[in-house]
């Protein structure tokens, strides 16, 4: 199961990299992964997910590709908490 979420922002590059990283931390605490970033993508990686956050001009993208079938009942609450988590960082300054 994949989940795919994407939003439109209006932030500088700097500023949605920290946006990218707090995001990053968050779910690193809150579901024990870990992440590290390749070029300009932030690769996220557990034992029952892999995937990435792209934070681009005028758009970020996470992509969360859960493995296993555990991992996939928890899917629209895992969905759910990220994207309300990211609409919360994305409200203008």
């Amino acid at each position: 199961m994949t989940i795919l979420i994407e939003r439109h922002h209006d932030r500088d590059h700097d500023d949605i990299t920290a946006l990218s990283e707090t995001i990053a931390d968050e779910l690193a605490l809150e579901y024990g992964l870990t992440w590290l970033w390749q070029d300009d993508k932030l690769h996220i990686h557990h034992s029952s997910a892999k995937g990435y956050l792209l934070a681009e001009e005028g758009k970020i993208t996470i992509e969360l590709q859960l493995i296993g079938f555990a991992a996939s009942l928890f899917a629209v609450s895992i969905e759910n908490s990220i994207s309300q988590r990211l609409d919360k960082l994305l409200i203008p300054c």
